[in-house]
């Protein structure tokens, strides 16, 4: 009994050995597969992400996915992408649920079909994927194909606005200045403005110099603010 229970001790020893091995191998494979595939050598990348791809590496799925979409190092093909994303989607991928989710949004390839756009791309702002929920809360705000919710934009939007998604923050701005769908402040909509013209928004940065130009807002007219935010936009101002 004594050796029974060595031997299978044994085995099971060499089995974790085995795939530990089998693991290692692959995650040395993904390594290069994206070296290559970011010193844009699509041929290289092609050859070792797409066995890894068919063997359900997910992140391979998801730049085989990249490659049929935009053409890199192979010919183009949306249904190819589409079914790749939709792999490394259905395994949880935030950023193959985002791409497959905007996919649905527009009609890239696909039949358009915000429904399923809804839900791939609330799959990956659910796990705090800035884009995803930026994507959602714009989707909501258009209504276009579901149903609209200013509610449920503004959510979302403060989601992607918090982790710096500088279209969210314009945008989340110009909503909490009207009240639309959130609680009217002032205070809060401008900072939400000033935090998306600081990272180089022209649309926001147009925005912000408006405000001090005119004095919107509860916000002192101030024409040296104004022309430093206007020159910021590349726009002259007298």
């Amino acid at each position: 009994m004594f050796r029974s229970l060595k031997r299978y001790t044994q085995v099971f020893c060499l089995v974790i050995i085995s795939i530990f091995n089998v693991a290692h191998a692959e995650q040395n494979l993904l390594q290069q597969g994206l070296n290559a595939y970011h010193s844009k050598d699509y041929q290289t990348a092609w050859s070792t992400l797409y066995p890894l791809a068919q063997k359900g590496q997910m992140e391979a799925q998801r730049l085989i996915g990249v490659m049929y979409r935009h053409g890199l190092g192979i010919n183009k093909n949306d249904d190819e992408a589409i079914k790749w994303y939709r792999k490394a989607a259905q395994q949880g991928h935030v950023r193959a649920q985002n791409s497959l989710g905007v996919m649905y949004r527009f009609g890239l390839g696909i039949k358009k079909n915000s429904a399923e756009a809804a839900r791939w791309l609330g799959a990956a702002a659910g796990q705090g994927y800035a884009k995803s929920q930026e994507n959602l809360g714009l989707l909501y705000l258009d209504g276009d194909g579901i149903e609209q919710s200013d509610q449920l934009a503004a959510k979302w939007l403060t989601a992607a606005a918090s982790q710096g998604q500088s279209k969210s923050q314009l945008t989340l701005g110009l909503l909490t200045l009207s009240g639309r769908g959130i609680v009217q402040d002032h205070t809060q909509g401008i900072e939400w403005i000033r935090r998306a013209a600081l990272q180089g928004s022209q649309r926001a940065t147009l925005a912000l110099a408006k405000v001090y130009e005119e004095g919107l807002y509860g916000i002192e007219k101030d024409s040296v603010q104004a022309k430093i935010w206007y020159a910021k936009a590349g726009v002259v101002y007298h």
